[in-house]
């Protein structure tokens, strides 16, 4: 295995939805990752439908993110990722390949968690 993942963090498998169309979370469970890239922050957005001459604005959080997890992890998309402190959604997942081109890792691409 090429990867060294050295960071700690939590997966929660989603397992439906409730009569709310807010997921369900299974029980959490500690991976080792590896974090190539992270950045989160707030963007301005537009809270009116019609840019009128208020240009009215919010803040909405969003999160750009990729961790490396090793093959054996059971990662798949939905899932919802905690890693410092910040709860990330797993969107998609790609597997790489080692030089004797066995699976080396998974590439997992992340954006930010809505609770709604």
């Amino acid at each position: 295995m090429l990867l060294r993942p050295n960071v700690e963090c939590m997966v929660y498998p989603v397992k439906g939805v409730d009569e709310y169309g807010k997921d369900i979370l299974g029980a959490g469970r500690r991976e080792m990752c590896a974090v190539v890239k992270l950045t989160l922050g707030a963007e301005k957005t537009s809270v009116r439908a019609d840019s009128s001459a208020s240009r009215g604005a919010a803040h909405e959080f969003v999160a750009d993110a990729r961790l490396l997890f090793p093959s054996d992890s059971k990662i798949a998309v939905n899932d919802r990722v905690e890693l410092g402190g910040y709860r990330l959604k797993v969107v998609s997942i790609f597997p790489r390949f080692g030089l004797d081109g066995e699976i080396d890792h998974y590439q997992v691409d992340l954006a930010v968690w809505g609770d709604g």
